[in-house]
């Protein structure tokens, strides 16, 4: 009867190990399973994030296709344009490579302080051309009402209300079919009028309007010793 009753327990022992073992088992399984299942979950969104960039990459390299191929457009022509010629502009580029900044030469016009001087306007274009415009400035220095060269200025930088607006909101004068070739022609009637309600230094603008031919001398004087 001892003895039976031992091997009953020892059985019922080796029941319980196994069942303990059983069930570590399965515990240990489920465990796999949830790794697994989290490691799928993560390539997973490391697929759908790698898939996400390729498509913004891609969308990104369209754009800047797209504009570059436009600026590349609008060179060739504004090279070619006669009405630009005939008011004295050249064009090239600062950098070889770089389409995107462009060095206009400009002939200051006849019966003006300007006169036979070569001007430098340093145009660069945005990487999300035209949805903005471009930027304008003079390189060299011009004695001019809407031109800034003070000493705490930003340099060249052109008062002019279309360049300002085409650069901010691109599209809203797009729509009027305003592009660099208009932006250069706006530039070159500067030479003849001064925007007197938009000055960058008082001081010039009080000299142009009580002593003009005071104005038109240093104008002058600026334009032989900067513009050529």
């Amino acid at each position: 009867m001892m003895n039976n009753n031992m091997m009953m327990n020892n059985n019922m022992m080796n029941m319980n190990m196994m069942n303990m073992m059983n069930n570590n088992m399965m515990k240990n399984n489920m465990m796999m399973n949830n790794n697994m299942m989290m490691n799928n979950n993560n390539m997973m969104m490391n697929n759908m994030m790698m898939n996400n960039n390729m498509m913004m990459n891609n969308m990104m390299n369209m754009g800047a296709n797209a504009t570059l191929n436009r600026i590349k457009k609008e060179f060739q022509l504004c090279q070619q344009d006669s009405e630009l010629i005939q008011i004295g502009c050249s064009f090239g580029l600062v950098n070889p490579n770089n389409i995107f900044q462009w060095k206009v030469t400009m002939v200051g016009p006849k019966e003006t302080p300007y006169e036979n001087g070569l001007f430098t306007i340093i145009i660069t274009f945005p990487m999300d051309y035209p949805k903005k415009g471009a930027e304008f400035k003079f390189k060299n220095k011009i004695y001019h009402l809407n031109v800034d060269w003070r000493d705490n200025g930003d340099k060249g930088h052109i008062c002019l209300s279309t360049l300002n607006e085409w650069k901010s909101t691109g599209k809203v004068i797009a729509k009027r079919g305003f592009g660099v070739k208009q932006a250069l022609f706006d530039i070159f009637c500067l030479f003849y009028n001064q925007g007197i309600d938009s000055p960058y230094d008082d001081n010039i603008a009080r000299q142009y309007r009580d002593n003009r031919a005071q104005f038109n001398a240093e104008a002058k004087r600026w334009t032989k010793e900067y513009a050529k």
